[in-house]
């Protein structure tokens, strides 16, 4: 681990609510494809983790802070977003008229899906990392069931509701 990998942890330890940091293999990531599942969404957002050179898993408590951006959309085959999450302290926008899905996702209204309609789980921002110089390309996504089920056995994290796992990927920018 270098200067730049140890700054990283380092971050994600200090914030509230992260419990244990670890740094996946190769080996890991091969796991975690063969685990993806696509029948209640698309993960896209833990496959462009997957995609980034350095790959952390970091376990968290319900302290941890709420994500910068909304997690799940409801998207049509042309990447239209019909619906979104609303994450803590978000409203839906202003100048949209939507409908309520629940407390926590909305629907756009008047929305006219092109093709077939799937829910999809983007790749979210970590802002925390992208405030360390030469990190690029930061994303964090939440694993499937399947791939945390790995994840807590490989790191010996019990299973049940005390923590989830997220990943976060990154690049390093050359000096």
């Amino acid at each position: 681990m270098d200067a730049i990998d140890e700054a990283a942890v380092r971050t994600i330890r200090g914030l509230t609510g992260v419990h244990r940091v670890e740094f996946l293999e190769p080996a890991d990531c091969e796991a975690l494809r063969a685990r993806r599942t696509a029948e209640a969404a698309e993960n896209r957002g833990v496959e462009e983790v997957l995609s980034r050179p350095r790959i952390l898993c970091l376990f968290k408590d319900v302290g941890f802070r709420p994500p910068p951006e909304p997690t799940l959309l409801l998207v049509d085959d042309a990447g239209t977003v019909l619906g979104r999450e609303l994450v803590p302290g978000d409203r839906p926008p202003a100048d949209r008229r939507v409908a309520h899905l629940g407390k926590d996702f909305v629907l756009y209204a008047g929305a006219r899906p092109r093709g077939a309609y799937h829910f999809l789980l983007p790749a979210v921002r970590f802002p925390e990392l992208e405030t360390i110089p030469r990190l690029v390309r930061v994303v964090s996504a939440s694993p499937d069931t399947p791939q945390d089920e790995y994840l807590r056995s490989r790191f010996g994290v019990p299973l049940g509701r005390e923590f989830a796992s997220i990943l976060v990927g990154y690049a390093v920018r050359n000096p």
